[in-house]
């Protein structure tokens, strides 16, 4: 049985080099095996490469490429059972890539990564997208760019239907931006990933998983303003304030210019008057 210090180790290794030779699928289960150690990463790999063979034999790849995006939807969905809660009651554990295996039940982004990794064992290559509240998947072919939401029964959607999606999901208070639609590569996936466990649990005051989840994002982006920002906040919350003044030292000192300067100053002002207080 590994422990959770040698899957973050392994992690660390998978997402230090260059974003080619990251595995997106190893990296995954590495997050999900630091949260339970006993986890099979090579079981998980064999399933995923059985999975892989039935998609490629059952989905006809003859038609054009909408229809076979169409159908490689559709059998996951409706054959396989890979789809979200309707409900949108997901807990934290639809963050992690064997637990969906498992459960058939995903997040918008963990259902994501198992469409793509699928799809490069069916010779599919698809891109992940980033829209505002919702991830989903597309595919270039032809000239044509198609769009395909896993969470949502493996639907094809248009440019226009990511558009109303984003528009629906914030009642047209988020105005819809064409950077919207460019792909995510392997690290920015990942980002999304963690981002999505350590929101699951913050909302349920878990913050020392909330914590490792926002330390994983920061090896693999140590300047995401926001991460660094929401680490200092974390510390505070589980009342380590000397590390969340150290957090709010370096928000500061990498952003410089940020918006909430003189937010984050007094919060690290407070915090030494409370440390003062308690000594």
């Amino acid at each position: 049985m590994l422990e959770q210090r040698v899957f973050r180790r392994l992690f660390t290794e998978m997402v230090s080099p260059p974003e080619q030779e990251v595995d997106l699928t190893r990296a995954a289960l590495y997050i999900a095996g630091e949260e339970r150690p006993r986890l099979d990463v090579d079981a998980c790999l064999e399933t995923l490469d059985e999975l892989g063979y039935r998609v490629k034999e059952a989905v006809p790849w003859k038609g054009s490429p909408r229809e076979q995006l169409e159908a490689f939807g559709q059998y996951l969905s409706s054959v396989e059972g890979f789809i979200g809660d309707p409900e949108d009651n997901l807990g934290e554990g639809h963050n992690y890539l064997d637990q969906v295996l498992e459960s058939k039940w995903g997040s918008d982004i963990s259902l994501s990564i198992l469409y793509k990794v699928i799809g490069s064992r069916c010779g599919l290559l698809l891109e992940g997208i980033g829209l505002p509240g919702h991830f989903i998947l597309s595919h270039r072919a032809r000239g044509e760019t198609q769009y395909l939401d896993p969470y949502h029964h493996g639907r094809l959607m248009t440019r226009e239907d990511c558009e109303a999606s984003v528009r629906e999901r914030y009642k047209g208070q988020v105005p819809f931006k064409e950077e919207f639609l460019l792909p995510y590569d392997k690290k920015q996936m990942l980002v999304r990933l963690l981002t999505s466990m350590k929101v699951s649990y913050f909302q349920s005051k878990d913050y020392v998983r909330a914590l490792a989840a926002s330390d994983r994002i920061a090896i693999i982006d140590p300047n995401l303003s926001v991460n660094v920002r929401e680490r200092a906040r974390l510390f505070y919350l589980m009342g380590q304030y000397r590390e969340a003044i150290r957090g709010l030292e370096l928000y500061l000192k990498l952003f410089p210019d940020a918006d909430d300067k003189a937010k984050a100053q007094a919060e690290m002002q407070a915090l030494w008057s409370l440390m003062s207080s308690l000594s």
